[in-house]
């Protein structure tokens, strides 16, 4: 999420890549994920614009909420990785979804790898 707030490497991909979902999922954790570094990144006048930017685009997306099932996925999932906690995490979320075909954006090579061989595709 940090690349549609923030110029960085891909943002333009990763907003293009967004605008073709008539659906996007964001765990809850995702949530606290994004305004923790944006605020960790930015200025404070700079934090409450982008702030205010994500509060608008999150209530047009379906909110993953975190439960214990979905923590007991995580650790699954993390089993004989590299993964990061985070990572496990948005991977679990991803897929308790359910019977919804999910496509799961990451520009992190080790949740990519992870989320290919869990069956979910990467854009």
């Amino acid at each position: 999420m940090m690349k549609i707030y923030i110029d960085e490497e891909f943002a333009g991909q990763c907003i293009k890549i967004m605008s073709e979902y008539s659906e996007i999922y964001l765990s809850q954790i995702g949530v606290t994920e994004t305004l923790i570094n944006l605020r960790k990144r930015l200025s404070s006048r700079e934090f409450t614009m982008a702030a205010k930017l994500f509060e608008v685009d999150i209530s047009t997306f379906n909110i993953i909420d975190f439960d214990e099932q979905t923590s007991d996925l995580a650790v699954e999932i993390s089993q004989g990785t590299n993964l990061a906690i985070l990572d496990a995490i948005h991977l679990a979320s991803a897929i308790s979804v359910g019977s919804k075909r999910i496509d799961f954006l990451t520009y992190d090579k080790a949740q990519r790898k992870a989320a290919k061989s869990l069956g979910l595709r990467t854009p």
